[in-house]
């Protein structure tokens, strides 16, 4: 099985307030580089738009200049920037960006992203809550690119696309790739998944192993003791797929993959998350590091279709010592062990 290239310590270095569009991506030869996790992001983006607000489009202007991202062009044509919202305007207003624990107060911009006149996803970026509004993406102009539209996902409002920019002069390659939620987001990306966990799927905290293996995350200790890994489902049972849509269209059969893994400690302090890539990979995997003074760990995961899953908790010993699998119920009670749902709904979740 193949297994991303994960490493959290890159990732929790970066903490720069606004920054060009992080990418990562696989070179084709061709003087563009190409990642399938953009148009899986917009299939998937389409996908929710229909099942959550029952609108087969993104929505436009008519629904509120609040939620309408706004590209501009800098003069040498090699520099775009979209903003959420028209704060800038007489009488107008910024799209807030509310960080919070709390699932019925957090609400913000999540994902800004961009399409050329090919529609192909040029650029994508996850948004920081805690970032002053305007919610911003600054990105390089690919070269050749002769029209670029802006796209914002909204946690609590959906799907929204902006005016058509003709441009030129673009210098950039052609290019998009995963973008990581920073580090001052994870608080609010959990709450969020807690608020559609119960508006979507009927339930108040996160599924959990009895509801279906293929969906949980598995912590395993590393024999140093200070490095572990997450792997969803279990090999010989059911282990998640990771299918992505190529041409950012979605169907009954994707995409479908976990979303982001993370794990908090005995504190429910969330230690690390990771978005992660469809590409190149058929499992769902991550490896961190412990963190010190770690007691218990616990891993969640969110499937794009099925929802918030949580592992058992696992208890942190000395670096010669085993780990053990603990109970759910005793992890921290800011993340309690999951309700039970209707049968019929895990009857689903389980063979999915």
């Amino acid at each position: 099985m193949k297994r991303p290239n994960l490493s959290t310590s890159v990732f929790l270095a970066v903490s720069a307030v606004v920054s060009f569009a992080t990418v990562a991506y696989a070179d084709d030869g061709s003087g563009s580089s190409t990642s399938e996790i953009c148009p899986t992001m917009y299939a998937d983006f389409e996908r929710r738009q229909l099942k959550e607000f029952s609108v087969e489009a993104p929505f436009d202007i008519e629904q509120g200049a609040k939620h309408v991202p706004v590209l501009t062009i800098s003069e040498d044509g090699a520099t775009g920037t979209v903003v959420v919202g028209n704060g800038n305007e007489v009488g107008g207003e910024w799209h807030p960006m509310v960080a919070s624990e709390d699932p019925e107060m957090v609400h913000f911009v999540t994902h800004i992203m961009v399409k050329d006149q090919d529609g192909k996803i040029v650029a994508l970026e996850a948004m920081d809550p805690t970032v002053a509004a305007p919610a911003t993406m600054t990105f390089a102009v690919p070269a050749g690119v002769t029209a670029l539209t802006p796209y914002e996902w909204c946690n609590k409002h959906g799907f929204h696309v902006g005016d058509t920019i003709e441009v030129s002069g673009g210098q950039g390659n052609s290019s998009c790739g995963l973008s990581h939620f920073k580090e001052g987001a994870w608080t609010s990306v959990h709450a969020d998944f807690l608020r559609l966990q119960k508006s979507v799927f009927q339930s108040d905290a996160a599924f959990v192993e009895a509801d279906g293996v293929k969906h949980t995350p598995y912590i395993t200790l590393n024999d140093d003791g200070t490095s572990a890994s997450v792997f969803v489902g279990k090999t010989g049972v059911a282990v998640h797929p990771m299918t992505g849509s190529l041409d950012g269209e979605f169907s009954d059969d994707g995409p479908h993959w976990i979303t982001e893994i993370y794990v908090t400690d005995q504190s429910g302090a969330i230690v690390t998350m990771v978005s992660l890539d469809t590409a190149g990979v058929d499992v769902a995997t991550l490896d961190f590091p412990v963190p010190e003074g770690a007691e218990s760990l616990t891993a969640y995961a969110w499937c794009n279709l099925h929802g918030l899953w949580a592992g058992p908790a696992v208890a942190v010993g000395d670096s010669d010592s085993d780990a053990s699998v603990m109970d759910n119920a005793s992890v921290s009670p800011s993340f309690s062990a999951g309700a039970l749902v209707g049968a019929s709904l895990l009857m689903v979740l389980n063979i999915l």
